[in-house]
């Protein structure tokens, strides 16, 4: 057992941003860490104690007597949203093609045929498609719209006090249950609604690509997204953290689906003050100073748009100050692999700004 101190605040700074920039590190881990940079013999229950008064975790105890519920109308939404099916076309492999080995070589012979089409009609394509806006200022308000896009909230026009139980719940991840009575496990430690938006636009309606990181089973994975007869999916279902399913979605439509491995930034914060969030999500916490992250957000800015992808290019000078710390925000949101109100993916990067002219310059011209 570790030694309890009164730890420092650069400890404290320490294990937070250590947390931060990896998630997945466990409080034993941090407090190894910690221990060792800072000479000390901290134990876990230590380090819990820090996540848990910065919200970064939950509190400890014991499980919750009643299961969590998805409200009806919730549900209600979400049956709405599995009616509007938009699938692409099936791929049927060959017959003979039996072993897994032979399904993900088709996959990816078919994915990289596609690959060198696309080289070759994407760049017209794109120059036709992308849509550029005015210059505007406050562009830099996307790491704030961004902190409600990870709930999956997208308005909060009718955004009750009561609704916040439903949105701060996070779910593990998504458990896949094929015919063959096989499955796999996708790890997407989400907030709720996220998740399911996920594996519906995913798996059932088809109409995004599965952004994952880690699932149980790769090879069974990969089979499975290849739409083989063979690997038919009997039901998905939503899993809670106490490993309790709170959503069953069955009657799942064949065909190959898109999927995409990622390095993801999972964050676990139960904040509804949307600027305490989006500090949480995207800040270091050494970013004390609430100014900062105005500063930000009101950076001018533009957007690149089109069906598939929505870019927020931020203006910013050689000289800007808080450089560094927008380019930690940039890349936390960009691997959080987020949408928009429209179901694009959202991507954000530093544009460089405009020299203004000296007066020496100007007067020069005239």
């Amino acid at each position: 057992m570790g030694v309890i101190y009164k730890l420092t605040d650069e400890v404290v700074h320490f294990i937070i941003s250590q947390r931060q920039s990896n998630p997945l590190f466990s409080c034993r881990q941090l407090a190894e860490s910690a221990s060792q940079k800072f000479g000390l013999n901290l134990s876990k229950s230590s380090v819990h104690d820090v996540l848990k008064e910065s919200g970064i975790i939950t509190p400890r105890g014991r499980k919750p007597k009643d299961k969590f519920e998805i409200p009806q109308e919730k549900k209600k939404q979400i049956q709405s949203s599995l009616s509007q099916v938009k699938l692409l076309p099936p791929i049927i492999a060959s017959p003979e093609l039996n072993l897994i080995a032979d399904i993900v070589e088709v996959k990816k012979e078919v994915l990289m045929a596609k690959s060198v089409q696309e080289e070759e009609d994407m760049p017209q394509q794109e120059q036709e498609n992308i849509e550029i806006s005015p210059e505007y200022e406050g562009a830099g308000k996307i790491f704030l719209k961004a902190a409600l896009w990870d709930l999956g909230i997208f308005s909060e026009e009718n955004l009750k006090e009561t609704d916040w139980k439903y949105y701060l719940t996070y779910a593990k991840g998504v458990k896949v249950v094929l015919e063959n009575d096989r499955n796999f496990f996708i790890d997407l430690p989400l907030p709720l609604e996220r998740c399911i938006r996920e594996a519906v636009d995913g798996m059932v309606n088809n109409i995004k690509p599965v952004i994952v990181q880690k699932v149980s089973d790769e090879v069974l994975f990969k089979a499975t997204m290849s739409g083989q007869e063979e690997f038919k999916i009997k039901n998905i279902q939503i899993v809670d953290r106490n490993d309790h399913v709170l959503l069953e979605i069955s009657d799942i439509m064949d065909g190959i689906k898109k999927y995409s491995f990622e390095n993801i930034y999972f964050v676990e914060n139960y904040e509804n003050n949307i600027l305490k969030r989006s500090k949480g999500l995207f800040f270091s916490q050494d970013v004390d100073n609430n100014d900062v992250i105005e500063n930000i957000s009101n950076l001018r800015g533009f957007d690149s748009t089109n069906e598939n992808e929505n870019t927020v290019s931020l203006l910013v000078s050689d000289t800007y100050g808080n450089k560094s710390v927008l380019q930690q925000a940039i890349e936390r949101l960009n691997r959080m692999y987020l949408r928009d109100e429209q179901n694009r993916l959202v991507r954000v990067k530093i544009e460089a700004a405009p020299q203004e002219k000296s007066q020496d310059e100007e007067s020069s011209t005239v």
